[in-house]
């Protein structure tokens, strides 16, 4: 059955990326409290090295990479050498990403297929890394983060919307392949949180009934729901009604209830940064 293990931490290896700043940094953080070694992939080297040294005040064990995930052989040899020079990846928390607000066809294209690049290519050539090695090792979770994006098409965010659909299902097949192979030390688990306040959906109005989360919170909430070993993990609350209303109602009578609760308006003054 899915979630029926807890998640053992301490002393394990986690690798996160994005991990310079925001929900990444904050990630290594709760790791890390919980007796954890931490390997952490950004592109920004200066934000990466001060969150290092924060962690290192700490007494954390900690390993840092300059990692763009978007590219095949630079995601390959960084896996290589974080075994080579720190420790085996046991859990691998897939937290890079980005957004591209605003109507679709007044966003470039290039920043359309950027989105795509990171959330999705990215989430996919880091994982198969990772994954490969685990299958060896026959043990190792993989937390790819999602979003509520993926449960429900949002105006002005397509990108992010087909990006995050993508991350579900990506996760969803290789769950079921890894069972089917039987990988069973291998799990999974997915992180679908709507939005949070980390500056990368400044200007969003959320939706009634969905309150904007704090970054800390988002995580806490996340970490928590992770070591009790769930696998589809929403916050908040109606995140998780999100796909069961979806499934239930007609599209006309889904669409209205969208409407009237100010999913399909949330976006429209979007001014964030774009970065998680």
């Amino acid at each position: 059955m899915l979630g029926d293990r807890t998640v053992e931490v301490k002393d394990r290896t986690v690798l996160i990326t994005g991990a310079a700043r925001g929900m990444g940094k904050l990630w290594a953080e709760r790791f890390s409290a919980h007796g954890a070694a931490v390997a952490l992939w950004d592109v920004d080297r200066k934000a990466l090295a001060a969150t290092a040294a924060g962690l290192r005040s700490r007494t954390a064990r900690v390993f840092t990479d300059t990692v763009d995930v978007t590219d095949a052989d630079a995601v390959e040899q960084a896996a290589s050498r974080v075994e080579e020079r720190f420790r085996p990846v046991d859990i691998l928390v897939n937290n890079a990403g980005i957004v591209a607000g605003g109507p679709f066809l007044d966003v470039p294209a290039e920043r359309h297929a950027a989105v795509l690049d990171v959330n999705v290519k990215g989430v996919l050539l880091v994982a198969r890394a990772v994954l490969a090695r685990m299958v060896r090792r026959r043990s190792g979770h993989i937390l790819n983060i999602s979003s509520a994006a993926g449960f429900i098409g949002t105006p002005y965010m397509a990108a992010y919307c087909a990006s995050k659909w993508g991350v579900i299902g990506l996760t969803e097949a290789l769950r079921l392949e890894m069972e089917l192979l039987g990988h069973t030390g291998i799990r999974f688990a997915l992180f679908c949180p709507s939005y949070v306040d980390t500056g990368m959906f400044t200007g969003v109005k959320p939706p009634l009934l969905v309150p904007l989360l704090s970054p800390e919170e988002a995580v806490r909430r996340g970490y928590e729901a992770f070591v009790r070993g769930t696998y589809m993990i929403q916050e908040p609350l109606l995140v998780k009604a999100t796909p069961a209303l979806r499934a239930l109602l007609p599209t006309p009578v889904f669409d209205r209830v969208a409407r009237r609760l100010g999913v399909t308006t949330a976006m429209r003054e979007w001014k964030g940064h774009g970065t998680r």
